[in-house]
């Protein structure tokens, strides 16, 4: 059976980012209305441009600073989806802050904030805003961007590997509390990829060792169409 988001709507956070943009890519191809979200305009127009240029639906762009961003402003896209699409089928959170590793103790506390408020409560806010609109959709997702908890809770990786951590925890709490709802939430690991986030951790390495992030994209892209039922809660790519 040939795979189709035709009819989706389907917000994307970090959409400028190596694996936002190759979700995003992944999905206009397959039919999808996007709304595309990330602090980085001209990213976003780059993105959209390449989309238009394969001739596919232009996406909708939304440039909003997520460390910025509180009710008010998640509330007014939500207004915006409900006047300019057809509701939303789903949600997947790719928005991250990372600058660099280094001792607990080291962290300014403006970072850290910043990385909480990045990683951890815009995913929230945000989700709550728009849970409305993916219950009604009748199939709607909900997918988080998750990282090896072995590894990002160990020395140095500050308010990152805390971030991931508590946002593993609201994976598990989202998907206790819909799980007689309509809406399917998944945390997702994707593994090693080819990105400007894996760069700063990793200095030393080749990054053409490394998958392109349009392979783990494709796998999260069938994810949104297919049958979860048979899928774990936490999905590992690096397995």
């Amino acid at each position: 059976m040939t795979m189709s988001l035709s009819g989706k709507t389907v917000l994307i956070t970090g959409a400028a980012g190596g694996l936002g943009s190759a979700i995003a890519m992944q999905c206009a191809g397959l039919g999808a209305d996007l709304i595309l979200l990330d602090k980085n305009r001209r990213g976003l127009g780059e993105l959209s441009d390449e989309i238009d240029a394969r001739g596919l639906t232009p996406p909708g762009l939304y440039p909003l600073n997520l460390a910025a961003a509180g009710v008010d402003d998640f509330n007014a896209l939500v207004d915006t989806i409900k006047t300019e699409f057809n509701g939303l089928d789903a949600l997947v959170h790719c928005a991250v802050d990372f600058d660099s590793l280094q001792p607990l103790e080291q962290v300014q506390p403006q970072d850290w904030l910043q990385s909480m408020q990045v990683n951890v409560n815009a995913p929230w806010l945000l989700s709550c805003a728009l849970l409305p609109l993916l219950k009604n959709s009748g199939n709607g997702r909900l997918f988080f961007l998750l990282d090896d908890l072995e590894t990002v809770t160990d020395a140095y990786w500050g308010a990152y590997g805390t971030a991931k951590a508590a946002l593993t925890g609201m994976v598990r709490q989202f998907d206790a509390t819909l799980n007689h709802t309509s809406v399917s939430v998944r945390g997702i690991i994707p593994g090693p990829m080819r990105t400007s986030f894996r760069a700063k951790v990793y200095h030393a390495e080749n990054p053409m060792e490394q998958p392109e992030p349009a392979i783990t994209a494709q796998k999260i892209t069938t994810m949104l169409s297919d049958d979860l039922a048979d899928t774990d809660l936490i999905v590992n790519f690096s397995d």
